[in-house]
């Protein structure tokens, strides 16, 4: 009786290694499918710089933290030995009439075991969070107090991206309405604290994606300001009612991803995360696509992913500056 459970341990070991028993790896996973891909109108580049009222916009990019996770959870071109520490980071905007934007409010000021504990839902848990380096102390590094913050983007409910969003009194939070009312969402959130306990909803703008128009290779947009600066962008996969944002600077266009991919292989080599971490990979895979379409589109296009930093130091601009 030895020898079948000898080799029911030998099956058990090469499915833990990705094999069949004959030791041939296991076929990979089937590709999402993927919809029909939305192209850019010929004069989707050159309409940036027409359609922006607004010269002057600056982008600063601030790491507040960082995460814990095994590299093939964020891309299958990653090893699983690899132990990565993913940065968390809030994009402050300065925008010359609107004042201190903020893209991700941060990490919550009482973590409530987030900093010591895996959550489920969350990609990177544990997180940590240096001293002195939450976003409202890295705000005030660069001169800007929380009364100064006019908007908050939330491009997720996630807690490293909404956490503090109620730490600005004079902000209007802006969010996705199907972010905040998707039941998919609430789902799962089963195991988080209630992200909209962070959320003051008396300033609460939400953005209803489902009538708004294309804007460029991707499905949705909706101009913030009405000028042509800041656009919202429907990013629905990575996150139940995921978020990006366009910002057409004077140097060219930076597209900040929230969820709608983790790093810089999701959107360039065509990479997965790990299917628990997104809502659809279909979707997924559909925006990171639209990305790289885009990139085609406006050459000059910066994309910055959720957790990946390594595309500020391949395109330095002069009004987008890394605040490590």
């Amino acid at each position: 009786m030895i020898l079948p459970a000898l080799a029911l341990l030998g099956l058990a070991g090469c499915a833990e290694l990705g094999l069949v028993p004959n030791g041939v790896p296991a076929p990979p996973a089937a590709r999402p499918v993927l919809w029909p891909p939305r192209s850019a109108s010929a004069t989707f580049s050159t309409s940036l710089i027409a359609h922006r009222k607004v010269d002057g916009l600056r982008v600063e990019v601030l790491v507040i933290g960082h995460g814990k996770i095994r590299g093939n959870l964020l891309s299958e071109l990653k090893s699983p030995e690899a132990r990565l520490k993913p940065p968390l980071m809030a994009v402050l905007i300065r925008h010359p009439t609107q004042g201190a934007l903020l893209f991700g409010a941060g990490l919550p000021e009482d973590m409530g075991g987030l900093g010591a504990r895996q959550v489920k839902g969350s990609a990177l848990s544990p997180f940590k969070v240096g001293a002195g380096r939450d976003i409202l102390s890295r705000l005030r590094a660069q001169g800007v107090e929380p009364d100064d913050v006019k908007a908050v983007i939330l491009p997720d409910l996630a807690p490293e991206w909404a956490g503090r969003a109620g730490a600005f009194p004079n902000a209007d939070v802006i969010l996705s309405a199907q972010a905040w009312k998707n039941p998919k969402r609430r789902d799962a959130e089963k195991n988080l604290p209630d992200p909209r306990a962070f959320i003051p909803e008396e300033r609460l703008k939400l953005q209803d994606f489902s009538t708004a128009p294309p804007y460029g290779t991707f499905e949705h947009g909706i101009d913030l300001f009405k000028d042509g600066t800041v656009i919202l962008i429907d990013l629905d996969g990575g996150a139940a009612g995921g978020m990006g944002a366009w910002v057409n600077l004077d140097s060219g266009p930076m597209l900040l991803t929230g969820p709608g991919a983790f790093v810089y292989d999701n959107i360039f080599d065509a990479a997965l995360p790990d299917k628990k971490f997104v809502v659809d990979l279909s979707s997924f895979a559909w925006n990171a696509r639209a990305m790289r379409q885009a990139a085609e589109a406006a050459p000059r296009l910066v994309i910055l992913p959720a957790h990946d930093l390594s595309t500020l130091k391949l395109s330095p601009r002069p009004d987008i500056k890394l605040v490590p």
